[in-house]
This record gives C-alpha cells, structure tokens and sequence, in this order.
C-alpha cells in the first residue's frame, strides 16, 4: 500500500468499519451494542472501548498509538462516570488529543459514542 491509498474496512450501508490512508486509521461510531445489558454510561464505555481495541488490534494497530479521540456524550451530568471509565481504559503513557462533546446519539439508549484516529504500528 503506497502513502496514498485509501483502505476501507466494510462495515454496513452507512459507514465502513475502519478507513486506513497512509499511516492514519480511522473508526467513528463506536458504541456499545446498544443492547439492554448495557444500561449505564460506564458498561456502554467498557463495551465501545472493547470494540475500539478490537478494530484497531485487526487492522494492525492498538490504544497506544491513538492520536485524536473525540467523545459524543448524550448527557453531560454523565462526564466524571465516562472519565471513571476511560481512566480505567487509556493507557497512561500514551494520551491522545481528546474532546468531548453533548450530543443526540442515534438511538435513545445510546449514552455514548466514539470517533478515534490512531496511527499505524510500524
């Protein structure tokens, strides 16, 4: 793969799962299942967080080498549960730029989502 070709990873009919181009990987829309097991902002971290590891280990990368994450979170009064979370996750010694946002999310039991740029392992 030369330092221009874009690498998409299929996903559904609105997104690919990872988008690659050059050294950068792309994921957005991580969330957890959406399912009823995961019902506080803590379990759908820890949910989105093991999908976000699994996408980035597939594609030949891992949380060590995140360079940007940006946080949608449906309510802010869920901010310190959500860093409670993500404390226990990050990985210390390597921090990404981060940010974190309020937003409507895509289904109502959705209280969080994930959009991450990491770089490739060499």
């Amino acid at each position: 793969m030369n330092d221009t070709s874009i690498v998409r990873t299929p996903g559904n009919a609105r997104m690919s799962k990872t988008v690659r181009f050059g050294k950068l990987l792309f994921l957005a829309g991580q969330t957890s299942s959406g399912q009823a097991q995961a019902r506080t902002v803590e379990e759908q971290c820890r949910e989105a967080f093991n999908r976000i590891d699994a996408l980035l280990e597939h594609a030949g990368s891992n949380k060590r080498h995140l360079l940007s994450v940006t946080i949608y979170l449906k309510d802010m009064n869920d901010f310190d549960r959500m860093n409670a979370a993500w404390q226990q996750w990050v990985d210390p010694d390597h921090l990404p730029a981060r940010c974190t946002v309020q937003a409507a999310l895509g289904l109502p039991e959705l209280l969080v989502e994930f959009s991450v740029t990491a770089a490739m392992v060499d």
